[in-house]
């Protein structure tokens, strides 16, 4: 069985986030991480994240783990602490960007970066084994509040950046509701811009937007930078780990094109050429990256694979479309903040718009399908999908098969199948400069992989 999923445990507090088996659970990430550790923990505001953090904390100090307890911060201000106080790691209890019934955990280690898949399967053995440590009375760990997240969060991001550039700048920002509410506005003016705030209280039940930043319920931010002159907005999600982008015109931008520009400037800066994307990444990135002197390096889907893949190719810079950027000098996650400023600081270096920069990137129509499929033909319909595809395509395509099987054909279309490592779902995408062929290359591959599913059902 398993817990976690693409990215830390997900869950409600009426199922499998229930007291009982949170405190459970720090128990075995206690005994995972050993007695005597330290981990600095906080949490977003949602209001079933509080006793979610709890329940933990008790399993936690069961165990004989000491805690560093910043409250309620982002998730990138809970990484900067986990960074300076130089502890044995972190545990954020959030939903991210989930629907507001949703709340989850996710653990880090040491260096900021989430547990790789090994990792959380020897916590997931200990969960189900039952093989917890549990200490006598004299042993139990403690608990001390901190409340200095910000102070650690503000010094690493504006270190990034030259401030003097860009001071007097105006943006728009929507944290809509989310941790990041009051904390983004905060870090922006200290950094010297000039911030318009939309949905910046916290609100637990997210009255205006749901937290997953996109393009159809970002319009409002949109409208507003175009119409008060803004140099860009961003719209981040529930624990401030990702942005997502307007231009000056309010266009939204998918995270894709402000990563691939992320990624032009990273090349330059520290002259590492490798990039690492998820392997559903537009083919644009991969075409830009390319275009100026980069190498894309596809990951599996998920923060953890992309930062795995980051240390195994000793990578700079990786992102998703998701808005995730992440710099490896900084925190191995993603960060609203230390985005905003760093686009701001090229925008201004440039003397361009953001509109200008991406102009001549090259445009693509994506196609995604979900079909239902029991986990456990999963593994033979991906097999039978995958000969199936590469008899009638023969000669034709190169394969990429870091997470399911993606087939890119020589006029930059492709065709990824990828079995979903959390629901009982086969993904099916498709990508080319003509929707005509992405939509065919999409139908292709539904008919196949639901042809294989009433096959071996």
């Amino acid at each position: 069985m398993r817990l976690f999923g693409t990215s830390g445990i997900r869950g409600t507090l009426e199922n499998l986030l229930r007291p009982e088996n949170v405190s459970k659970l720090g128990l075995a990430i206690g005994t995972f991480f050993g007695e005597g550790a330290t981990l600095v923990v906080g949490r977003d505001n949602r209001v079933q994240s509080q006793p979610v953090a709890l329940s933990l904390l008790s399993g936690l100090i069961s165990s004989g783990v000491n805690v560093i307890d910043v409250g309620m911060v982002p998730t990138p201000a809970l990484l900067y602490t986990l960074k300076d106080l130089k502890v044995d790691g972190a545990i954020m209890v959030t939903g991210s960007h989930a629907i507001p019934e949703i709340t989850g955990i996710l653990v880090y280690n040491s260096d900021t970066s989430e547990l790789n898949k090994e990792q959380e399967e020897k916590i997931e053995e200990i969960y189900f084994s039952g093989k917890m440590n549990r200490v006598t009375w004299k042993n139990v760990g403690w608990i001390e509040p901190y409340d200095e997240a910000f102070e650690h969060y503000y010094e690493h991001v504006t270190s990034k950046v030259d401030l003097s550039k860009i001071e007097g700048e105006k943006i728009v920002i929507d944290p809509g509701h989310g941790v990041m509410a009051g904390y983004l506005h905060r870090l922006m003016v200290y950094s010297g811009l000039r911030v318009i705030s939309l949905n910046d209280i916290l609100d637990p039940t997210f009255p205006v937007r749901d937290p997953y930043p996109r393009p159809e319920n970002l319009e409002d931010m949109g409208k507003v930078t175009k119409a008060s002159g803004s140099l860009l907005g961003v719209g981040t999600d529930g624990d401030g780990d990702r942005a997502i982008f307007s231009d000056e015109k309010g266009n939204i931008l998918w995270g894709d094109v402000t990563g691939a520009l992320f990624a032009i400037y990273a090349i330059r800066e520290s002259g590492n050429k490798k990039i690492v994307a998820p392997v559903n990444t537009s083919m644009m990135a991969e075409l830009v990256i390319r275009k100026h002197g980069g190498e894309i390096v596809y990951s599996a889907v998920g923060p953890p694979a992309i930062v795995d893949t980051m240390k195994k190719n000793g990578s700079y810079f990786g992102f998703e479309e998701s808005g995730k950027y992440i710099w490896s000098d900084a925190i191995m996650y993603g960060d609203a903040a230390l985005a905003t400023l760093k686009l701001v600081e090229i925008l201004v270096t440039e003397g361009k718009t953001l509109s200008e920069l991406v102009s001549d990137f090259p445009k693509f129509k994506l196609v995604k399908v979900a079909i239902r499929c029991k986990d456990e033909i999963k593994k033979k319909v991906l097999e039978k999908t995958v000969e199936y595809i590469k008899k009638k395509f023969e000669g034709q395509y190169r394969l990429i098969t870091v997470d399911g099987a993606k087939f890119v054909f020589e006029d930059n279309s492709w065709l990824l199948i990828r079995p979903s490592g959390t629901e009982p779902i086969f993904r099916v995408f498709a990508e080319a400069e003509d929707e005509k062929k992405a939509m065919e290359l999409a139908k292709l591959g539904e008919e196949t992989v639901k042809q294989y599913i009433k096959e071996l059902s």
